[in-house]
């Protein structure tokens, strides 16, 4: 009888990991929803623009974006955030442009935001690319944060060790941007992308950010 009880609760046990196992990161996104833990606070003006992607903070020379998730470093480089939305269809979700008094817009559906003005240029990866700063009477805020929960990485990540320590944990990082101009009219922006864990290195990124969100509220009449 015990043997029985012990055999029934090993299977028991079996079943709840492989239910787990492929619906952890939905459960993971549930709780995303809710709470993401806090990272770090990125400087959100002056930012550059290229034409492709907007870049907060300098990049370092010689490297390509973020830099430093492996433990114990100092995050470091430059945070590229695109405007393309989640795949397999990376559709644009937002587009950028110069208006006629050097202010860079951005425009979602049928509204549009001005996020600052010509403001000399930042770093960038292969050289100086144009910077533009908030307008007087902006409050600006970009955050980094990451899921409270991860999940097990799947199995042709976790699999080998031909490349290298295998990936065995995912977790999503969120960049938040919140804009509010004087006037009152606000912009908040949310681009989410994933990482990898693995024991050598520790956290690494995986893919690119997708954006996930774009609310622009007009000012109030």
């Amino acid at each position: 009888m015990i043997a029985i009880r012990v055999g029934l609760a090993v299977l028991a046990l079996v079943a709840f990991w492989g239910v787990w196992r492929f619906t952890a990161e939905r459960w993971s996104l549930m709780v995303d929803r809710v709470y993401t833990a806090p990272m770090l606070v990125i400087r959100s003006t002056p930012f550059g623009w290229n034409g492709t992607f907007l870049q907060f903070d300098d990049a370092i020379p010689g490297l390509v974006g973020l830099m430093g998730f492996n433990p114990g470093e100092r995050l470091a480089g430059a945070h590229l955030l695109e405007l393309s939305g989640p795949g397999p269809e990376y559709k644009k979700v937002a587009t950028l442009g110069v208006n006629a008094n050097g202010q860079l817009e951005l425009f979602a559906g049928v509204r549009r935001f001005v996020l600052g003005a010509r403001a000399g240029t930042v770093r960038g990866d292969d050289g100086p690319i144009p910077a533009f700063a908030a307008e007087p009477g902006d409050e600006t805020s970009l955050v980094l944060e990451s899921s409270l929960i991860g999940w097990p990485a799947p199995f042709t990540l976790a699999g080998t060790y031909l490349s290298g320590a295998p990936t065995t944990w995912m977790r999503h990082l969120y960049y938040r941007l919140s804009w509010r101009k004087a006037s009152g009219a606000h912009l908040a922006m949310v681009w989410r992308c994933e990482q990898g864990w693995e024991r050598i290195n520790g956290w690494h990124n995986f893919g690119f950010e997708e954006l996930i969100r774009v609310q622009i509220t007009t000012a109030p009449q």
